[in-house]
């Protein structure tokens, strides 16, 4: 701040702009704005405040693809997916059995081997520590083994994180492996920038409170998907070409596993899940460990023909098609 004569400008409605907890028992002043002697002699009514702290998002568990790449994962699945118990529909044990793995995931991912982060901190402290040696005196051989090691798993772990920063960022048309985290992390912000509706207008008024732009926005959607007409077109098919009774019972035969895993596989893994947070990637690579539920529960689905609306859910996200767009239209 000195050699380039910045200024800190006076905040004013507060003196701190972060917060940590229900009680707010942890708090600092992270961000600031510095600003030259030429800028505040041209802007001199320039000024920054605190905005008002809106609460946190809630956030919903999201399955890192990473993981499927860490020491003996498909086995600790495996362990706990045998352990739960759930009696009932086939799509109801399903899902049961995916909620209770979720939970085993958030514990496990606070631990040193689902947390990438802690490995990456942890394995740069111990080459900081060899550095500071060789500065002192030579590593002597198993120092100098280790170090390589270090370096290697410091390696892996890039690939982790790139690999976490591509499925962020769903730039899908690049390989896994082109090194190009800088990118997917920018193109991740970028999407989270973009992909925010704070105002919308209605009937000529502007609205920026969360909850009434949630509340016009899911009236308008209702009216615009509500079905008006009770007629439906009669189809007696006619005269029209038909396919002959084998095709017919190949068409209506009941889906085969293998079927249901060249489905699954076709999908791209690395796309935004459903409400249960579980990529297609963990459907595939886990596929032996929850085959049995996934069957059962399509299999289910082509006998009566229905199944429960949970297992259907899904997140519609509601992205402006252009910067400074306030109409849902």
């Amino acid at each position: 701040m000195e050699t380039w004569n910045l200024m800190d400008l006076d905040l004013a409605g507060g003196e701190l702009t972060w917060r940590r907890g229900d009680r707010h028992s942890t708090a600092a002043r992270l961000d600031r704005f510095l600003i030259s002697e030429e800028w505040d002699s041209n802007f001199r009514n320039i000024k920054q405040s605190v905005l008002q702290i809106m609460g946190t998002t809630k956030s919903y568990f999201k399955f890192e693809n990473w993981w499927l790449t860490t020491d003996g994962f498909n086995d600790r699945v495996k362990t706990w997916w045998e352990s739960f118990r759930f009696h009932g529909k086939p799509e109801f044990v399903l899902v049961a059995k995916l909620r209770a793995l979720t939970a085993k995931l958030k514990e496990w991912s606070k631990t040193r081997q689902g947390n990438l982060c802690q490995q990456k901190q942890l394995v740069l402290n111990q080459l900081a520590e060899f550095e500071m040696i060789q500065d002192q005196r030579i590593l002597e051989e198993e120092e100098i083994a280790s170090k390589l090691a270090l370096t290697a798993e410091f390696e892996e772990m890039a690939k982790k994180e790139e690999a976490a920063w591509r499925q962020r960022s769903r730039a899908v048309w690049f390989k896994q492996g082109d090194r190009n985290t800088s990118f997917f992390h920018k193109t991740a912000n970028a999407h989270r920038r973009v992909n925010i509706i704070d105002k919308i207008k209605v009937r000529d008024e502007l609205l920026t409170e969360p909850a009434e732009i949630q509340k016009e926005i899911t009236e308008y959607y209702e009216k615009l998907y509500a079905e008006t007409e009770d007629w439906r077109p009669d189809l007696e098919m006619i005269g029209c070409p038909t396919i002959d009774k084998d095709d017919t019972n190949q068409l209506m035969a009941p889906f085969k596993a293998q079927e249901i895993l060249e489905g699954i596989k076709a999908c791209a893994g690395d796309k935004a899940p459903g409400p249960d947070g579980f990529s297609m990637a963990f459907f595939s690579q886990c596929w032996e460990v929850i085959k049995k539920e996934v069957v059962a529960v399509v299999q289910n689905f082509h006998e009566e023909g229905v199944f429960e609306k949970s297992i259907n859910a899904t997140f519609v996200t509601l992205i402006p098609k252009k910067t400074g767009g306030c109409g849902a239209k």
